[in-house]
């Protein structure tokens, strides 16, 4: 599985919307840990991203 690059502040909003600790978001969207939570967050941290670059002109 592929490391996500993530920025800090989206991987804070990753913690709180998950309930889960900034260690668990780091690992889920580093590809350590593979549990449907960490799918997940894998998943949700796309999103964002996606969302961040929509915004750009």
């Amino acid at each position: 599985m592929k490391k996500i690059l993530v920025h800090p502040d989206l991987k804070k909003q990753l913690q709180k919307e998950f309930k889960v600790s900034y260690v668990t978001v780091t690992m889920s969207i580093d590809g350590v840990f593979t549990s449907e939570k960490a799918i997940a967050i894998r998943q949700r941290a796309k999103e964002l991203l996606i969302e961040e670059a929509n915004k750009i002109e």
